[in-house]
């Protein structure tokens, strides 16, 4: 409940001061769930993951942020996972069919540009046959980078890109150069999809 609630909220706040615009929402698969992935440049991504899918994300979330009061209130009251063990609640989330979300590139980026992404994301791909949804979040540096706390008001964009599945045949290994090969390509996914701009 809360979690719709946040997210309808978030949706009516980034309309009225970001400009928020939401492209691709229809990319989002509907007959089965899915891992969605997006850069990170800012602490405004999840709030504007939020607003732009309009369905329950289970967020991975770092795990000292829970050690703030409120702010550990409101991550539990969002269904967010702890990072730490977050791989087998993750899984879990994912065979009861529930979507789940991630920043592969582990933090906060502290220049805005993308950085490398784990490969938490692919292996999760590969072990449950669900797709990744590649994510773009525009704007949310230039509105509230690292180190700030009262965000501007700039036009914030979300773009959502197609569907990427990281199949493996039946008695394929997966090690961790198919891994990588994996979240290249939905690194490069993301990338395109923040240079089209």
């Amino acid at each position: 409940m809360w979690y719709m609630i946040f997210s309808y909220l978030f949706y009516v706040y980034f309309k009225l001061f970001f400009n928020f615009k939401v492209a691709g929402r229809e990319n989002l698969p509907v007959k089965t769930n899915f891992i969605i992935v997006a850069n990170h440049s800012s602490f405004l991504d999840p709030l504007a993951m939020m607003a732009a899918t309009r369905k329950m994300i289970y967020c991975i979330a770092m795990r000292d942020i829970y050690k703030i009061g409120w702010m550990s209130w409101f991550l539990r009251a969002v269904k967010t996972v702890p990072s730490g063990t977050s791989s087998s609640k993750a899984m879990k989330l994912l065979y009861e069919n529930k979507n789940v979300g991630l920043f592969p590139e582990g933090g906060v980026s502290r220049d805005g540009k993308l950085k490398e992404f784990r490969r938490g994301a692919a292996l999760l791909a590969h072990k449950t046959g669900r797709p990744i949804v590649p994510c773009a979040i525009i704007g949310t540096y230039r509105s509230l980078p690292f180190g700030k706390r009262i965000p501007k008001p700039t036009p914030i964009t979300v773009k959502i890109g197609k569907p990427i599945f990281l199949l493996k045949e039946f008695d394929e290994l997966i090690d961790d150069v198919y891994l990588q090969n994996g979240m290249l390509r939905v690194r490069k996914a993301v990338k395109d999809l923040l240079d089209a701009g």
